[in-house]
């Protein structure tokens, strides 16, 4: 009774349609009754059930299922009844538009074209790649390459005031740039939030008019093993980001360093590992997937680098 019902209701919908100006430009006869079965909406699985019929093309239950999904008003006989006639105005209006060609647009074409991609990306990608552990030996040869990154040492920047010590040069010219960098480092002790101006500008102001060559840099994040000894101890014995350290000698002069920020230690797990990697390693296996598919049709292509090239300085219509 409920399937009787519903037949009547697409001719009804029909007219309603014709009514509101939807009209062919032809003889105004409906759509035919030997619809082309290439284009009649197939069965998505081998137990879908047939609800009704429109001119002899089947409306299935896997339209009706996935329609009741999206409807939240209603019990749940009312939404299957909703869903039901949505899937048969959606059959009525597919033939209405066949009847009126719409089926040779361009647009439509490309429609379906993106449709079969995204069904074939779908039912033989997507489903088989779910998880890392789908790509398999891809994921073991990536994740053994990347297991330096499962540690990850602490990383310091920093500014440096440098108050030069040339090579052979006098004791007299040591014990002013070694007197300079300890004002400097008095000045700036026990303050916090400092940035690398503050040290600049203090250390150009006590090394004016004293004829000690000064140095000044930012320097990057770096590993403590990375840095000479005296530098990386002065440095990574700073306490908290924005403070500085006592006066130090290295190897070019007196210096003061400033702990700017960087990069904090971290141990991290391979499955953390693997969740960062998966989604380049999927779009990597799918440029592999689809290299597959064409030597398995014996596809030959062909690209046109003239053409290609000329995409960065021409307009493409």
């Amino acid at each position: 009774m409920m399937l009787a019902r519903a037949l009547v209701s697409a001719p009804a919908l029909a007219a309603a349609i014709a009514a509101g100006g939807c009209r062919s430009s032809g003889s105004g006869a409906g759509p035919s009754t030997a619809a082309p079965s290439a284009i009649a909406t197939p069965a998505l699985t081998a137990d879908d059930a047939p609800v009704a019929q429109v001119n002899g093309r089947t409306v299935w239950a896997s339209c009706v299922a996935a329609q009741a999904r999206a409807i939240a008003a209603g019990s749940d006989a009312e939404r299957r009844t909703a869903a039901r006639e949505q899937c048969i105005a959606f059959e009525l209006l597919a033939q209405a538009a066949e009847a009126r060609g719409a089926a040779t647009a361009p647009e439509v074409a490309d429609a379906t074209r993106r449709a079969e991609v995204n069904r074939l990306v779908e039912t033989e990608f997507e489903r088989r790649y779910r998880t890392p552990a789908d790509l398999g030996p891809m994921l073991d040869q990536v994740t053994k390459a990347a297991a330096a990154g499962m540690h990850v040492p602490e990383q310091r920047s920093s500014t440096f005031a440098r108050f030069v010590v040339p090579k052979d040069a006098p004791a007299d010219v040591d014990a002013r740039a070694h007197m300079l960098a300890e004002r400097l480092a008095g000045e700036l002790r026990g303050q916090t939030g400092l940035f690398g101006v503050h040290l600049i500008e203090a250390a150009q102001r006590i090394a004016a008019d004293t004829g000690i060559q000064l140095d000044t840099a930012d320097f990057r994040p770096a590993r403590r093993d990375d840095l000479v000894d005296a530098y990386a101890a002065a440095l990574y014995g700073i306490a908290d980001v924005g403070r500085s350290s006592p006066a130090f000698r290295s190897p070019w002069g007196w210096d003061v360093v400033l702990w700017t920020g960087g990069v904090a230690a971290q141990e991290r797990s391979r499955d953390a590992v693997i969740a960062e990697l998966f989604p380049e390693l999927r779009r990597r296996q799918f440029l592999r997937w689809v290299n597959q598919v064409g030597k398995q049709l014996g596809v030959h292509i062909d690209v046109h680098d003239a053409a290609v090239a000329r995409l960065d300085t021409e307009t493409v219509p």
